[in-house]
């Protein structure tokens, strides 16, 4: 259950109230499993409450009590009911807003043949769209959330996870569909052949690929690489510290963007989740002269 400022003293009239609206006021009572979920909805939209940034519009739709304002007057809180309205105001708010994401990106979405991330996308989030309870349970995800993006989503629950989820994927179908379709196919296919049946990220073969071209000032245009290439890729990897090699892919990684996609930060910030295993994975491949398993070769 998540945790609040909220003694339950002040919780339990909302959670009380809750009920009541979920049981029809000709029910009396619930079985305990259901008022614990009820509880887990509260507190979920007050930490929506909590947690949003200081500056975020309130919702005047809330009506203030002289009580309530009373409260907050003597102790500087907002009252548990208030703050339970106003965080599930912006769990809609980010519904719709996952609603507007998803048919914004859905006609232009490729999933390069990945049934993971097809069924995700195209089944998944219709599925929590039309299922997702935002007023009784908004606390459940719903979705496993197969295809592994490269940023996780922590602790994230409910709307929170699918939202931030959706994003992280709509932003590599940005980096993906920068380059010729063919080229990723490319790619993708020499990286494992089986490539369509596993449930790997699809971005990190690519930037990969990209990052080897960039190391060794090569066109990005010309997938593949020489034997050659591989030994002198080496050789500049086993120089580095994997400090080194991470700063290095930063910096790489803030020029793509920069060049490539307009300075997009968010597209930045997202692919900055990946340095560290890519670093990780280029040194240990160079280490045991191994680069051909992660890059693709020159056909």
């Amino acid at each position: 259950m998540k945790s609040t400022t909220y003694p339950p003293e002040e919780l339990l009239p909302v959670v009380a109230e809750l009920a009541v609206k979920y049981a029809g006021f000709e029910h009396s009572s619930l079985p305990y499993e259901k008022v614990q979920t009820l509880m887990e909805a509260v507190l979920y939209c007050i930490q929506e409450y909590e947690t949003a940034p200081p500056d975020a519009p309130s919702d005047k739709s809330v009506a203030q009590s002289p009580s309530a304002a009373a409260l907050r007057a003597k102790n500087g809180k907002t009252p548990a009911k208030e703050a339970y309205l106003a965080g599930r105001q912006t769990v809609l708010e980010k519904v719709e807003a996952l609603r507007s994401l998803y048919n914004a990106h859905i006609d232009s979405f490729d999933a390069y043949g990945c049934k993971c991330l097809y069924d995700t996308v195209v089944s998944g989030l219709v599925f929590f769209l039309s299922h997702y309870d935002a007023l009784y349970a908004p606390q459940e995800t719903l979705l496993t959330l197969d295809y592994p993006i490269l940023g996780g989503i922590d602790s994230m629950t409910g709307i929170d996870a699918v939202l931030k989820y959706t994003t992280c994927i709509f932003l590599e179908q940005r980096f993906l569909r920068r380059f010729d379709r063919a080229y990723v196919l490319k790619i993708l296919t020499a990286y494992h052949e089986d490539y369509r049946d596993l449930t790997e990220n699809l971005c990190m073969p690519v930037l990969q690929s990209i990052i080897g071209h960039m190391l060794l000032q090569k066109p990005l245009y010309t997938a593949g690489f020489r034997p050659d290439e591989y030994k002198y890729l080496e050789e500049i990897l086993l120089k580095q510290s994997d400090d080194e090699t991470q700063l290095a892919i930063t910096d790489m990684l803030r020029t793509i963007t920069a060049r490539y996609f307009d300075r997009d930060s968010h597209l930045f910030d997202y692919l900055k989740h990946a340095v560290s295993d890519m670093a990780a994975r280029l040194r240990n491949s160079a280490q045991n002269h191994c680069l051909d398993k992660i890059l693709v070769p020159l056909n």
